[in-house]
């Protein structure tokens, strides 16, 4: 009988041990899954917010750029598909009188937007003029470019002598090609030193430099690098101008006279090319029934095709949207009692559509972005203040982003 109490007692022992055992593995289990659902919890927010940010975060690739300039920088800031202005870096603002600052003269955006080559302003040489001229003084602006990595935001100086008619990036944003800067600071100094223009290729921070082509122009303008051309604009003497590319893989040259053009091109002026190079935008100046009339049309190197655009009034500003199906143009007209109204006019060259999108008092620095949705420009107010507007093109819907005086805001972008 004593045995079978013992065994009694010894089952509800063992009984209370085995229950207390899986209470204490239900607990440990129960703990094991509550952090491991709290860890699951917590990568998940990680996730999310890192997913969030990068869905959230613009892209600099095709992006506009603009400065602002404060004292004695320049802040830069990009714009991206109606995203609001985000800062980037602040580089030094180009000194004009003591005390007074402007933009950066001459800033170039690569492709992908992570790279910015701007030229800073280090010193001025007085320039010899005629003796009619001499109720002036003429300076010479001596330029150094700079590199300016946006990831990193580091600046680094390139050693080379880069003219300040400007450059222009491979479409890979691996070179970038410039023109020679040279001593002589006119056509007429040029042409009486026989100097002829040289175009030099590099990796975009300056280094593996190679000259590329050697042209008899005075003034070569870098335009596009599209394809295996380098496509510019130039000028062969006072009121004798050119339009050409050069292949960079040849360093071969080759010239287009545009339809309605003369030889010279002494009656076409304000090129503007596409963001590949074939087609251009220009105004020509015609004479018919002996009425002089200028006239905007768009032509190709092949000489195949050939657009006008009928405009009533004076047009300042023509750019090419990103798809090269459309152009825009800005159309002048008198305003009632005083001024000047722009109007902003996108034309489908297919179709030959001219809607009015936009209308403003003194609009310029018109610039698209990547996806043709949103174009942005400055736009008068007052003398002292204008203001950096964003416009949904679709919706014609406009917003002010900036607002400054004229020559301390600059709007560029890579296209």
């Amino acid at each position: 009988m004593a045995n079978f109490y013992y065994r009694a007692i010894t089952n509800i022992m063992t009984t209370k041990m085995i229950i207390k055992r899986i209470f204490e593995v239900i607990k440990q289990t129960e703990k094991r899954v509550l952090i491991g659902l709290f860890i699951a919890v917590l990568v998940v927010i990680v996730l999310i917010l890192f997913v969030g940010n990068i869905v959230t975060k613009p892209s600099l690739e095709g992006a506009v750029f603009y400065y602002k300039v404060d004292g004695k920088d320049s802040g830069l800031f990009y714009l991206n598909s109606g995203n609001s202005p985000q800062h980037l870096v602040s580089i030094p603002s180009q000194e004009g009188e003591p005390g007074k600052y402007k933009v950066p003269a001459h800033s170039y955006i690569s492709h992908s937007g992570k790279v910015l080559v701007y030229l800073e302003k280090s010193g001025e040489v007085p320039v010899d003029m005629s003796v009619e001229e001499t109720n002036f003084s003429v300076f010479r602006i001596i330029y150094k470019p700079k590199y300016v990595d946006l990831k990193s935001r580091s600046v680094k100086d390139i050693n080379q002598d880069i003219d300040a008619s400007g450059l222009v990036f491979s479409p890979d944003d691996k070179k970038i090609a410039w023109v020679l800067s040279v001593e002589e600071s006119t056509i007429q100094e040029l042409e009486s030193t026989g100097r002829k223009r040289e175009v030099w290729l590099s990796s975009i921070d300056g280094n593996n430099a190679r000259r590329l082509a050697t042209l008899d122009d005075k003034v070569i303008l870098p335009q596009r690098w599209s394809g295996d051309y380098v496509y510019f604009r130039g000028a062969k003497g006072v009121g004798y101008y050119s339009l050409g590319r050069i292949n960079v893989k040849t360093g071969r040259i080759e010239y287009v006279r545009p339809k309605y053009c003369s030889e010279d091109l002494s009656n076409c002026q304000n090129f503007n090319f596409s963001p590949s190079g074939n087609l251009f935008i220009y105004e020509a100046g015609l004479s018919k029934d002996n009425e002089e009339s200028i006239e905007l049309f768009v032509g190709d190197f092949s000489g195949k095709k050939s657009w006008q655009i009928l405009a009533k009034n004076y047009i300042s500003d023509r750019l090419w949207m990103p798809d090269e199906k459309n152009i825009l143009y800005t159309e002048q007209e008198a305003a009632k009692g005083w001024g000047i109204r722009e109007k902003i006019h996108l034309v489908n060259l297919e179709t030959n559509k001219d809607q009015e999108i936009y209308s403003g008092n003194y609009v310029s620095q018109l610039v698209p972005d990547s996806s043709g949705n949103y174009l942005y420009f400055l736009e008068k107010e007052t003398d002292e203040k204008f203001n950096l507007v964003e416009l949904n093109i679709k919706t014609k819907k406009s917003e002010i982003l900036e607002s400054g005086p004229y020559d301390q805001m600059q709007i560029f972008s890579a296209l």
